[in-house]
């Protein structure tokens, strides 16, 4: 389905710089070595390499978790890659969405946009390996961190359209507790805004009693992440549904006034955010070399 609907993760998109300063479309040129066994998407972290791959492009291994390697020599994010191919033109590269993995080329060169204070667009997804699947967040995510889920985690991308399938990932502990908890720990992003346009609202029927939200019937769109609203939510602070059960939705926090009788509630969802590098994960702000 068209956008605004979001159906699966896209990669890192820029989309502007910190202070909503304008995105110019710069990059820099890094080399990608002959030969290079991994794809690159169009979307995906890369960092350079150590060992044979000393100087040159490779997936970055960021994990989803709090032990994040691969932070020095972390430069940015891929958006394509030219390179001279037999029977290619003369003069000149051909350019490419994406780098194929063992494609053997000795000029070959990718563009990375490596501005530290770029702010990217990515889709939301739950945390662990080789995840695909879209996590809704709240405004109270706003200012936490985020965690990178790509191609060390089998996030590999479409080799059909040259697009990453990284996201950014969250733990599922800050989901499933309470309103003070989004992630505090260490990640390399920092979420900077929810993307309204993509945000998915459904209704229900429920009584609710402290943190316990009752529906009239089971909805399987309302899920875990989504803020709440209706009669007897905290209206000073966001409440959103930590876990769902059938009709049984936990929420983060009490209501202020019981509902004994059926009253309809909103749930809202934001599957995609706008994301900043962290201090200290971005190899031209951290001192750790190569």
């Amino acid at each position: 389905m068209a956008y605004p609907t979001v159906s699966a993760p896209y990669g890192l998109k820029p989309v502007n710089l910190i202070g909503g300063r304008v995105f110019a479309g710069s990059t820099r040129m890094f080399p990608i070595y002959n030969g290079y066994a991994t794809s690159l998407f169009n979307g995906d972290v890369v960092q350079i390499g150590v060992g044979t791959a000393a100087g040159t492009l490779v997936a970055s291994t960021l994990a989803p978790t709090t032990a994040n390697g691969g932070t020095a020599g972390t430069i940015g994010v891929f958006v394509g890659c030219e390179y001279s191919t037999t029977g290619g033109p003369i003069y000149g590269k051909n350019r490419y969405q994406f780098y194929q993995a063992s494609t053997a080329a000795t000029d070959a060169i990718g563009y990375v946009v490596d501005d530290p204070q770029a702010v990217f667009q990515a889709v939301v997804l739950a945390q662990g390996s080789n995840s695909s699947t879209i996590q809704y967040i709240n405004p109270s995510f706003v200012g936490s961190n985020a965690y990178y889920l790509g191609n060390a985690n089998s996030n590999t991308g479409s080799t059909t359209t040259g697009d990453s399938s990284a996201g950014i990932a969250i733990a599922t502990t800050a989901i499933g507790t309470g309103v003070a908890s989004p992630l505090t720990t260490t990640a390399p992003f920092r979420i900077v805004q929810l993307v309204t346009a993509s945000a998915v609202t459904v209704s229900g029927n429920a009584t609710t009693s402290s943190t316990t939200l009752t529906l009239s019937a089971a909805n399987t769109a309302i899920t875990a992440g989504m803020v709440v609203a209706g009669p007897g939510i905290n209206a000073g602070s966001n409440t959103w549904v930590t876990s769902v059960n059938g009709t049984t939705v936990t929420l983060s926090q009490a209501v202020s006034t019981a509902q004994s009788t059926a009253a309809q509630f909103s749930f809202t969802g934001y599957p995609e955010a706008l994301v900043t590098w962290n201090f200290g994960y971005h190899s031209y702000f951290n001192a750790t070399g190569v």
